[in-house]
């Protein structure tokens, strides 16, 4: 046995592998592919860059660096679809006259033609009728910042102020052929009625049957958002005006609309350019509307609608009421340039400056406004108020000759301020200002009789939940500023128990 395992231990010593024998020869024939016989296509490697899968099975451990969130595919973006052109103009100017959550005030009365003048209305709230809103609103008469949405039907209330321009109205009607025209520009803090004042003028207005041109917005004709063309013929030379095609064609929109039954029934007394192309028979409301329909002809049938108004003829006119509203912003420079890029004054636009006379035109001009008489009433915005010192020094000369009874050469009448440099477009009004043909209107609270009124409305209509009573009168009128009637009607629909 131990033979064996010699022979065995010797055998095994003595094999030797052979140098020639070649050293890659194990791993080439690891690497042979295993063919049939029968197949004759090379065979195919995957590429070894391509990245391994992850099986779905999700038991493989991922890789260093690899995210583990899930891919989830962007959707598009879906774009609203904008709104057509002036709907959200249309929206922010909508005005909403009633509201149907109020409570109907059943006792209130209706303002009409018959009671517009009795001193009995006065401290009480006056229902508008539903033929007269159209024509307020057609006018522009109703701004946003009023609170007509509030109630159940749109009411007013009578003030003092009111019924002096009722009287007033009534006083032009009742003097037959000899018209005069009533001046009053009206003044006061905001909030105080100074755009309601002139709405109840427009309504009196249109229930006597009297021709109203209405400018809402004084500031749209300073502010740059309209078209505007150097004026050729000016009647002064000496300076460059301009005029406002777009702006004047919105003006006798409102005219035309608002005023409709009583132009379809006036006869024109004059020729006019032929561009306007009026038969014989034409009417003011055909004059208004040819410039109403097309922003090329405004002008000429502006002029030509004017000329009607404060010209005589055959054909009777009866009285008109211009009213304009933020008056304080044509008292000073514009938004818009001339054609060597400097700001342009609000009197060099020709519509601008034609109004501003028909304020501050004393009775010693060679031209009278309306010869068939009417009503001038302007009002100064208390919300927006441009800073033009030169009209405020206006203000204070008319507040000195009209309260005070100061004349201009007395010591204590206001003058411009040493080393001040004053608007000389602005400071030419001061002397027909203070002529005495102007009325100066100063807006204050309302009294105790016109809050109590105004409360008691607030009350009826479900807003005010609180007993009306001398002393909540009282404690109002003292938060309120002195009876402040916007800044009572924040104080009525604050106040719950």
């Amino acid at each position: 046995m131990t033979m064996s395992l010699s022979i065995c231990t010797e055998c095994l010593s003595r094999l030797r592998l052979s140098s020639n024998m070649p050293k890659g020869l194990a791993v080439t024939a690891s690497t042979w592919t295993q063919t049939t016989s029968f197949h004759s296509s090379a065979a195919q490697y995957k590429s070894p860059l391509l990245k391994k899968k992850v099986s779905q099975s999700g038991t493989s451990a991922p890789r260093a660096r690899q995210s583990q969130s899930a891919r989830l595919k962007k959707k598009g973006r879906e774009r609203p679809k904008l709104p057509p052109i002036g709907e959200r103009r249309a929206q922010r100017r909508r005005i909403v006259l009633s509201n149907t959550n109020a409570l109907p005030v059943s006792d209130m009365e209706t303002w009409s033609k018959e009671n517009v003048i009795d001193e009995k209305t006065v401290g009480q709230m006056m229902a508008l009728d539903g033929g007269l809103l159209d024509q307020l609103r057609d006018s522009g008469a109703f701004k946003t910042t009023q609170n007509w949405s509030l109630f159940r039907r749109p009411a007013i209330l009578i003030r003092e102020e009111t019924l002096r321009i009722a009287k007033e109205m009534d006083d032009i009607k009742q003097e037959g052929e000899k018209k005069k025209v009533v001046k009053h520009l009206v003044i006061g803090e905001k909030a105080s009625g100074k755009s309601v004042l002139m709405l109840q003028a427009m309504s009196m207005a249109y229930m006597d049957h009297w021709i109203v041109v209405n400018v809402p917005e004084a500031q749209d004709f300073v502010n740059n958002t309209s078209s505007y063309a150097p004026l050729r013929h000016a009647e002064d030379e000496s300076q460059h005006m301009y005029i406002q095609p777009q702006l004047t064609q919105l003006l006798l929109t409102r005219i035309a609309t608002s005023n409709d039954s009583v132009l379809k029934s006036l006869r024109l007394n004059h020729a006019h350019p032929k561009p306007l192309s009026l038969k014989n028979n034409s009417t003011l409301l055909d004059l208004a509307q040819k410039g109403a329909g097309d922003h090329h002809l405004s002008w000429q049938a502006w002029q030509a609608f004017y000329k009607e108004l404060t010209e005589p003829g055959q054909n009777p006119r009866p009285p008109v009421l211009f009213a304009a509203d933020g008056v304080d912003h044509w008292m000073g420079p514009t938004a818009y340039r001339d054609s060597e890029h400097k700001i342009l004054h609000s009197h060099q636009f020709a519509l601008v400056k034609q109004f501003i006379n028909l304020l501050f035109t004393g009775n010693t001009s060679k031209t009278s406004p309306f010869i068939n008489g009417g009503m001038v009433l302007f009002s100064t915005s208390g919300s927006n108020t441009p800073a033009y010192p030169t009209f405020d020094l206006i203000l204070s000369q008319m507040r000195a000759r009209q309260l005070h009874s100061i004349s201009p050469t007395h010591p204590d009448f206001p003058l411009p301020k040493p080393y001040s440099k004053p608007d000389p477009r602005v400071l030419a009004l001061s002397a027909p200002a203070t002529r005495g043909d102007l009325n100066l209107m100063e807006l204050k609270g309302l009294n105790k009789l016109e809050s109590r009124g105004y409360l008691e409305y607030f009350a009826k209509s479900g807003l005010l939940h609180r007993r009306i009573t001398d002393g909540l009168v009282s404690e109002m009128r003292g938060l309120s500023g002195g009876g402040v009637v916007g800044e009572l009607a924040k104080l009525s629909r604050r106040v719950i128990a």
